[in-house]
């Protein structure tokens, strides 16, 4: 079914409020006393489980290629997720969505450093508007200049969202199917998670309140890893490139709107302040300003 740019839009949105609802159901699970090797072996079983069923077919089909782009950014994505979710025992779904944003920012840094890209200039006032967000954010002021150790294991997550990015741009997109990328990342968490889980977390899982951990768990891997980033590869079909990038980065939003809901965080001045700053860099990270600017000399070329 064909959609309208509107209703592709729209459904976009949907998914973004998906996305955000992420942080919230990572909080419950830790909340519940799930370590992170855990999760991500416990989350990875799920994905697979759940991919074997929906695209068996697929799975049929997978070339070397999947193989290889699978496991690399699967690699990438266990230790993103790991580093967030550990991250989330010391600091607040709202913090870390707007933390893990960044990845907007630091994404050109890392295609500058390893890939030898040159960035956009605008990123000379995007950095320093970013960094200024997580300062508020983070609490760091002129008399305590420390970043909380939750929030700077979130920032150290970023990177990988970040490599993770630069991954299914340059590689991921060429597979012969997204499904079977998203079945190997799975498969890399329960890889990477297991042992780790046995060997340093083992003594935890008396403590952990399985039903309260498991519930919220499998909506991560399964509804929301599927139907989210199916309708998303669908959606932006039929919407621009700039649109989609605009309304997915609001994604730290409706998080921090379900943390406050869900009495997770308070609205505070820190957190409107900080957090808009953040969104600002990003802003001018994502959108094209020649377009804006020039639009006839845009159309033109």
């Amino acid at each position: 079914m064909k959609l309208s740019k509107t209703f592709a839009n729209l459904t976009l949105l949907f998914v973004t409020v998906l996305w955000g609802s992420t942080y919230i159901f990572n909080k419950m699970v830790v909340n519940a006393g799930m370590q992170s090797g855990t999760i991500n072996a416990v989350r990875g079983a799920m994905c697979v489980l759940g991919g074997v069923v929906l695209f068996h077919r697929q799975l049929r089909r997978m070339t070397r290629f999947d193989l290889k782009v699978g496991l690399a950014v699967g690699l990438v994505n266990f230790c993103g997720y790991y580093l967030r979710t550990l991250g989330l025992r010391q600091t607040t779904p709202a913090k870390s969505s707007f933390i893990t944003v960044t990845y907007v920012i630091l994404t050109p840094l890392l295609l500058w450093l390893f890939w030898h890209e040159r960035p956009q200039k605008k990123i000379i006032l995007a950095i320093p508007l970013s960094l200024a967000g997580m300062a508020v954010l983070t609490g760091i002021t002129s008399t305590h200049w420390t970043l909380q150790q939750g929030d700077l294991i979130t920032f150290l997550s970023a990177f990988f969202w970040a490599l993770q990015i630069i991954i299914f741009a340059k590689y991921a997109s060429r597979a012969s199917s997204p499904w079977v990328i998203i079945c190997l990342i799975g498969v890399v968490q329960v890889i990477c998670g297991t042992p780790l889980a046995l060997l340093t977390e083992r003594q935890t899982f008396a403590a952990v309140h399985w039903v309260q951990a498991l519930i919220p768990l499998a909506i991560i891997a399964i509804v929301i890893t599927y139907a989210a980033r199916g309708l998303q590869i669908y959606a932006q079909k039929y919407t621009d490139a700039t649109s989609a990038s605009l309304i997915l980065m609001t994604e730290s939003f409706f998080a921090t709107v379900t943390s406050i809901i869900c009495g997770y965080d308070q609205l505070s001045i820190n957190l409107v302040i900080g957090g808009g700053l953040i969104l600002l860099g990003n802003l001018i990270m994502q959108v094209t300003w020649s377009q804006h600017l020039h639009p006839n000399q845009a159309n033109s070329q």
